[in-house]
């Protein structure tokens, strides 16, 4: 695991370097607020699993690229807000499954760049907020 952490709390002035690696397992659960913000830069790989469910709002938007591609399992299902909008990048490849589930909210905005690779399992769950925002 490799985990390159910076944060600088000046009046909500985050600068964060996360990198996830070697089959990892993250968890985020309970009501919690994750914001990432002002150039980051968020790497998750080799073996993890993304589980986003409960009550989160899935926002994308501002010169952000969608692709999923290699035997993907996307499913959003049950009241959940899923805006893609101007250009986004989010690559999702190599046997992922994504699920997002039961009105989540995660918003990605401001040329951010999201790559998840290589089988990975990130869970998030019970009414999180995650937010990456600001040309990341």
């Amino acid at each position: 695991m490799k985990k390159n952490c910076q944060i600088e709390n000046r009046g909500f002035l985050i600068t964060v370097l996360l990198r996830i690696s070697e089959s990892q397992n993250l968890r985020i659960s309970e009501s919690q607020n994750l914001r990432i913000s002002e150039s980051q830069n968020l790497r998750i790989s080799e073996s993890q699993n993304l589980r986003i469910s409960e009550s989160q709002n899935l926002r994308i938007s501002e010169s952000q690229n969608l692709r999923i591609s290699e035997s993907q399992n996307l499913r959003i299902s049950e009241s959940q807000n899923l805006r893609i909008s101007e250009s986004q990048n989010l690559r999702i490849s190599e046997s992922q499954n994504l699920r997002i589930s039961e009105s989540q909210n995660l918003r990605i905005s401001e040329s951010q760049n999201l790559r998840i690779s290589e089988s990975q399992n990130l869970r998030i769950s019970e009414s999180q907020n995650l937010r990456i925002s600001d040309s990341q």
